[in-house]
């Protein structure tokens, strides 16, 4: 179980992103090693055929596996992205953007960290990408956003 003060830092953190503020992005589970956030889909994040841009779900991706790794660590270390990638499996359509971050390996430097990423509407739940990626811990950034 999370605790409440490393729940409230993730949930603030989150709010602080740039990005996820814009997407409207919304902590639905917080676990330790496991994340889920919620995106209502919005009109500037589709291709002209209605699809969700791959960008976004790409995005989304690395901050559900940055954050699931945070969880682990009280210290809210910043964490950057080293190695990413993603498999884009079906046209994302839906009212919803789910992505579940969940680690696979906690190490003292590196992370390694799933992500999926599915379209919600209604009652139907599709997955329509995964991503593996990798990230690097580090303490001092520099920066209000972490």
């Amino acid at each position: 179980m999370i605790s409440n003060v490393l729940e409230q830092q993730t949930r603030e953190s989150i709010a602080r992103q740039p990005l996820l503020r814009l997407y409207g992005t919304e902590a639905h589970v917080l676990r330790l090693g496991y994340v889920e956030l919620k995106v209502p889909v919005k009109d500037f994040m589709l291709r002209t055929a209605g699809i969700v841009n791959g960008g976004v779900l790409a995005a989304l991706a690395d901050s559900a596996a940055g954050y699931a790794l945070s969880t682990l660590d009280e210290s809210l270390p910043y964490l950057l992205t080293i190695e990413f990638k993603i498999n884009f499996l079906v046209a994302a359509k839906g009212d919803t953007i789910l992505a579940s971050g969940r680690v696979l390996k906690n190490g003292r430097t590196l992370g390694v960290a799933k992500a999926d990423l599915f379209m919600l509407e209604g009652e139907r739940n599709t997955l329509v990408a995964t991503a593996l990626v990798t990230l690097i811990k580090r303490q001092n950034h520099g920066s209000s956003n972490s």
